[in-house]
């Protein structure tokens, strides 16, 4: 009799092939146990910087997977997803929670999770972002379109008023003359990028009123850019440069009609052949530099994308040049929604609460009743009008670097900065839900 036969024996000739089978598993096991050490290490513990990034970049991306999910299930705007998943991965709310978890007598460690740790990396990312957004949007517009009259008046009512209401407001409440002016600055701006991809994502960016919401925006940068530039040399030491007012125009004027005069040019070399590789790094290449040169003369990245993407308009390859941006949109804009949520400080919600509510309802109101206004003016319906006030009200990043640079410049103190990045970033996270609602309508 052989062993094997014996009841309760042990099959000496299967276990090799026992262990083949069983060898998969346990090797995955164990690269799950490395990869969860590798992430805990990642979020307490101290990993070298340029490691780390990628940690970084690999979470923003599972962020935005996640998000997808979310709107399937939620049946909301990807852009109002992705900026509430930046909300709960802020800092802040962190902190919040994870303070919460310790007075609950949860098992966990001291620190709260430091996950985002380089916020110059996720800046780039973020500004890519809305840099490949506006350039795709501009692939859609003509240029005739951007500075017809109807847009003009839109984009002035939208920049006198909001100036001189934020204006009057800081001065009634105590406010120097400096913050004054900053505040009627940053209240002038229009950032559209969430405004955008909300009307993309719910296929209206062919309608008229979005085509006025666009290139009022467009204009409103131009205008803000003289309003600030106003605004620094009003309140800098050196008092009222007029000169320097304008070069700040004319860069502006010569940037933007030279873009396009270059770009035909460009079109027709790009035109000649096909779309090869070299080609489309040539379109690239071309969208990062006018972006680039838009940032210099301080106007924003965004006008310089979008400014390249109407210049594109003309190419025979429009649709080849959409296709082939399609990855980079994928990888970049998600980002650049997420990292509006991670700017929001609930600390300093709360602390200047107050204020913060007061100028958010003024920068709200003043750009909605200038710019429907003026929509009505233009024979917009009543819904459509609704539409283009609500798409022109967020400040975002336009507001931001106008209170950065008050920051930077010691014109503005710590508290005023924080008051008016509040508003930038309260009325770009309030458009989403009131816009989808008169859409839908």
């Amino acid at each position: 009799m052989k062993i094997a036969d014996i009841p309760g024996s042990l099959d000496i000739s299967r276990i090799p092939k026992d262990l083949e089978r069983l060898a998969p598993f346990a090797m995955l096991a164990v690269f799950l146990l490395l990869v969860m050490t590798v992430v805990r290490t990642s979020i307490f513990g101290q990993v070298d910087p340029e490691k780390h990034i990628y940690f970084e970049i690999v979470f923003l991306l599972l962020l935005a997977v996640l998000g997808e999910v979310a709107v399937v299930y939620l049946k909301q705007p990807s852009v109002m997803i992705l900026m509430v998943l930046g909300i709960l991965m802020s800092p802040s709310v962190v902190e919040v929670g994870w303070g919460a978890l310790k007075l609950a007598g949860a098992p966990v460690p001291s620190s709260p999770p430091h996950i985002l740790r380089f916020e110059e990396v996720i800046h780039v990312f973020a500004q890519l972002g809305a840099v490949i957004l506006l350039f795709k949007v501009g692939l859609h517009n003509k240029i005739e379109g951007i500075f017809a009259f109807d847009n003009i008046v839109v984009a002035v009512a939208g920049v006198i008023v909001p100036f001189a209401a934020g204006y009057l407001y800081a001065s009634m409440s105590g406010g120097d003359f400096a913050y004054s002016m900053f505040v009627g600055a940053a209240l002038t701006a229009t950032s559209v990028g969430v405004t955008v991809a909300l009307l993309r994502e719910l296929n209206l960016i062919g309608a008229r009123f979005a085509q006025i919401i666009i290139g009022a925006a467009v204009i409103d940068d131009v205008l803000g850019l003289l309003v600030l530039s106003f605004v620094l040399n009003v309140t800098g030491d050196s008092g009222l440069a007029i000169g320097q007012l304008l070069i700040t125009g004319l860069s502006a004027g010569v940037f933007l009609l030279g873009s396009m005069l270059a770009g035909k040019y460009f079109v027709d070399y790009l035109d000649r052949k096909d779309m090869s590789p070299k080609r489309f790094l040539l379109v690239l290449a071309l969208m990062l530099m006018y972006a680039y040169v838009a940032e210099f003369i301080k106007l924003s990245a965004i006008v310089g994308a979008f400014l390249a993407g109407i210049v594109l308009n003309r190419s025979k390859h429009i649709k080849e040049i959409e296709d082939k941006t399609y990855g980079l949109e994928l990888l970049f804009m998600p980002v650049f929604f997420i990292s509006l949520g991670l700017l929001v400080d609930v600390g300093a919600l709360w602390q200047y609460a107050v204020p913060i509510l007061a100028l958010t309802a003024i920068a709200f109101a003043t750009k909605f009743v200038a710019c429907a206004g003026a929509a009505l003016w233009a024979k917009l319906k009543l819904k459509e009008a609704v539409a283009v006030g609500v798409g022109m009200v967020p400040r975002g990043e336009v507001a931001l670097i106008i209170a950065s640079l008050g920051l930077t410049s010691n014109v503005l103190s710590v508290a005023q900065y924080s008051i008016i990045s509040a508003m930038a970033l309260l009325t770009t996270f309030v458009v989403p839900p009131i816009l989808v609602r008169v859409l839908k309508k």
